[in-house]
């Protein structure tokens, strides 16, 4: 159902919603009313292939997805403070999909909350807190996420002396390209160089996090020294 038009949307966003929170192009912005399976549609039922949204696994509205939604929210939705069986129910399934170690789980509502949880854990294992990131990477929007994210703190505070850069591993547009005889090992020798670097200036590279920009999961390894 769409309350305004278009045009009327965008000025009464422009006054609400703060202009740091950019529109997809910003120009000739696009509104979307609904969408289903793997694509977008306009207020004029115009469709596009959607290859932007990062939360729609499975599509948009999947019906047995929307049915499950449904189901739990007219029984219960609560937090994990209280005991549920489904709760454990997913965590068994769950690590039967993982390493055998990989076997405790905490659930968070998106990838910043996510990322940041990802750096406590590892600060409190290692006692130290310099990182290795990817450059042009994003992770979040909390300032403990800002921080390791070169995408953002280069337009702000810049770069904090316990985060260190490592070049993007692009073979297309990076410093290591399709011709190079041997790629992955020239990118992962300038992440020893910054780790060696790093020890020089007696800084502690204990691990190295490469997150997945994504808002609602994150992947990273760790990689002990």
């Amino acid at each position: 159902v769409e309350l305004y038009s278009k045009e009327e949307t965008l000025m009464k966003r422009k006054k609400l919603i703060g202009q740091s929170c950019r529109l997809f192009f910003s120009e000739d912005p696009v509104k979307i009313i609904r969408a289903q399976g793997q694509y977008l549609y306009d207020e004029k039922g115009r469709r596009y292939l959607d290859c932007i949204s990062n939360v729609h696994h499975v599509g948009h509205s999947h019906p047995a997805v929307v049915q499950a939604a449904t189901a739990q929210m007219e029984l219960l939705n609560t937090n994990a403070r209280f005991l549920h069986d489904n709760l454990i129910k997913y965590c068994e399934r769950l690590s039967e999909t993982l390493p055998e170690k990989l076997n405790t789980f905490y659930f968070v509502n998106s990838g910043s909350e996510a990322n940041d949880l990802a750096l406590r854990l590892a600060r409190q294992y290692t006692q130290h807190e310099d990182v290795i990131v990817l450059d042009h990477a994003y992770h979040g929007h909390l300032t403990s996420l800002i921080d390791i994210s070169p995408y953002k703190f280069r337009k702000l505070e810049g770069q904090k002396d316990w985060v260190h850069v490592a070049p993007l591993p692009d073979t297309y547009r990076g410093l290591y390209r399709e011709d190079h005889e041997d790629a992955a090992q020239a990118y992962a020798d300038e992440v020893k160089k910054i780790i060696d670097d790093a020890h020089k200036r007696s800084r502690k590279v204990r691990h190295s996090v490469l997150v997945n920009p994504g808002q609602t999961a994150f992947t990273c390894r760790w990689e002990w020294q």
